[in-house]
């Protein structure tokens, strides 16, 4: 299944849209501060869609990252709702 540069393959097609999510959260984050939900929420969307990509290739160091990556989103998202006033 060598699919790396078939830009129509599914997981090429998946793992395109989670970096585009990704850098759609760090755009808000970096021009509009005060989203911090959106951006962890987005960028958090984005790391499972690429794990799931890394998973499919095995792709150990990305897996890593992608875990990595979540893990600290939904740090993040834990920490603003736990700041919020309920």
């Amino acid at each position: 299944m060598d699919n790396s540069w078939n830009l129509t393959s599914p997981a090429q097609i998946l793992s395109l849209l989670g970096s585009i999510v990704i850098l759609i959260a760090y755009y808000l984050t970096v021009s509009k501060p005060d989203k911090k939900l959106l951006y962890f929420s987005l960028s958090l969307l984005g790391g499972v869609v690429l794990l799931f990509v890394a998973v499919i290739y095995q792709n150990i160091g990305l897996i890593f990252l992608e875990v990595s990556w979540i893990t600290i989103n939904a740090w993040g998202i834990w920490k603003v709702y736990q700041s919020a006033d309920m």
